[in-house]
Parts: C-alpha cells; structure tokens; sequence
C-alpha cells in the first residue's frame, strides 16, 4: 500500500495550521467540510464509481474505490481556500485561478506517479472542472458567510488588477 494521499493530507493541513490563524479555521469548518470533503466524495463517488472517469491505485484506507485521505486533503485545500477569499476577496479572479492550477498540477502529478489513471479523462478537463468546482464553492462561500464583495460584479475585473497599477 501506498501513503501518497495520506503525506498529501498532512502537508495540506500543516499549510492550514501554519498559514491560517484559528479563528477563521473555526469559522471555516462546516464550508471547508462541505465543500472540501463532502462535495469531493460526491465527484468522486460520480467519477470513479458511476462514470468511470478515473481509477485511484490501492492506498492505505480506501472506500468504494476512493482514498479516504484524498478528501481529507481536499477539506484542507478548501479551507485555505475559504481563507484567501475572506481575506482577500478583491482578487477572487486570482484565487479562482490559483486553484484551478494547483488542483490540476496535482492531478498531473498524481498522473505520473502512477497514483490515478485516467481512463475517460484528461489533464485540461481537470483544469475546466476546478474552474467550474471553485466558481461553485466561491458562491457557497459567499452565501454561507456573507462576503458581499465576491462573486460577478462591475468592479470585479478593476479590483483583480489594482494591485498591477503603479502608485
């Protein structure tokens, strides 16, 4: 057995208790286990299972063919998520994008190192996938904790680049 998902979900959660203060930890959970744990089963269970899109090698703990530890991971990558947006939700563009890449740069990594196949799936539909998924957890986001200022607005694209303007 492989501890691939399992070293992945610790150094996850080692970024979200070094990087994010426990306040907003606490204040993340249930998006961050909704979002990060529930609705990655959810794809997977889709993915995996029904679709047969992509097949997971053995790990330690696995369940209806998924590692457990994958979602834990993913429950960490959402709070961090959950934390940029809250604390910097004028470059929602650039978070949305940010993890768009990583969750696709890690899947091509896990590609070539023999931990997923991807037998009815590529590497730019798991780019366009994270694209949709993180648009999707950014309105959750803001409906579950009432950030006014993400989601589609006028300013939206002014904001994301004020940071490029000379002062």
């Amino acid at each position: 057995m492989d501890l691939y998902w399992l070293t992945q979900a610790v150094a996850y959660w080692s970024l979200v208790l070094f990087f994010i203060p426990p306040y907003y930890i606490k204040k993340l959970m249930l998006f961050s286990f909704l979002g990060g744990f529930v609705y990655t089963w959810i794809v997977q269970i889709f993915a995996v299972n029904i679709l047969k899109r992509w097949i997971f090698e053995a790990d330690i703990f696995m369940i209806y063919n998924i590692p457990v530890f994958f979602s834990i991971s993913w429950f960490a990558v959402t709070t961090i998520f959950g934390y940029l947006l809250w604390r910097f939700s004028s470059y929602q563009i650039w978070i949305v994008i940010f993890f768009a890449l990583w969750a696709t740069f890690m899947n091509l990594t896990a590609v070539s190192l023999g931990r997923i196949s991807l037998p009815g799936w590529s590497i730019p539909e798991t780019f366009m996938f994270a694209i949709f998924s993180h648009v999707l957890l950014l309105y959750v986001f803001k409906y579950m904790h009432h950030v006014n200022t993400l989601g589609a607005n006028e300013e939206m694209f002014k904001d994301s680049f004020m940071g490029f303007r000379k002062r």
